[in-house]
C-alpha cells in the first residue's frame, strides 16, 4: 500500500511540475515582442555586418568612436557625441545604395579609426 501511495504522489508532483514548466515557457513567449524579425532577416543583417566589420548599429550606444551622418548630400564623420565634427568627406549620400543610406540616416556607428578609414576608402571615388 505504501508503494502505491508513493507512486501516486510522484505522479501528481510530476504532472504539477510539467504544468508549471509549461506556464513559465508560455509567459516568457508572451513577454517577447510580437514584431520580432524572421530568422532569415536576422541572418541577412548579420551577413551585412560581417562584410562591414566593426560597425555597430545605432541601438548599441557603447563601444563606438565615430558616427557617420548625412549633411547636405555629403557624409560627415562625427565623434561619438554626435556634435564634434571629426572629418568632412567628399562622399555623396545620393551615390550610396538604399540600405546604406538608411543606416547613415539613423547614424552609422564605427568602432575605431582603422574601420572608419576602411569604410571611407571603400566608398570614396
Amino acid at each position: 500500500m505504501k508503494k502505491v501511495n508513493c507512486i501516486r504522489i510522484f505522479f501528481v508532483l510530476t504532472v504539477l511540475f510539467c504544468i508549471g514548466c509549461y506556464q513559465i515557457l508560455h509567459l516568457k513567449q508572451a513577454e517577447q515582442p510580437q514584431d520580432m524579425p524572421d530568422t532569415e532577416q536576422i541572418f541577412a543583417e548579420e551577413a551585412v555586418l560581417e562584410s562591414e566589420e566593426d560597425v555597430l548599429p545605432v541601438s548599441q550606444p557603447f563601444g563606438y568612436k565615430f558616427v557617420i551622418l548625412e549633411e547636405g548630400d555629403y557624409l560627415t564623420v562625427y565623434l561619438a557625441d554626435r556634435r564634434t565634427v571629426y572629418e568632412y568627406t567628399a562622399i555623396r549620400y545620393s551615390d550610396l545604395d538604399e540600405s546604406l543610406q538608411q543606416k547613415i540616416r539613423e547614424g552609422y556607428c564605427v568602432k575605431d579609426e582603422e574601420t572608419l578609414f576602411g569604410f571611407l576608402e571603400n566608398y570614396s571615388s
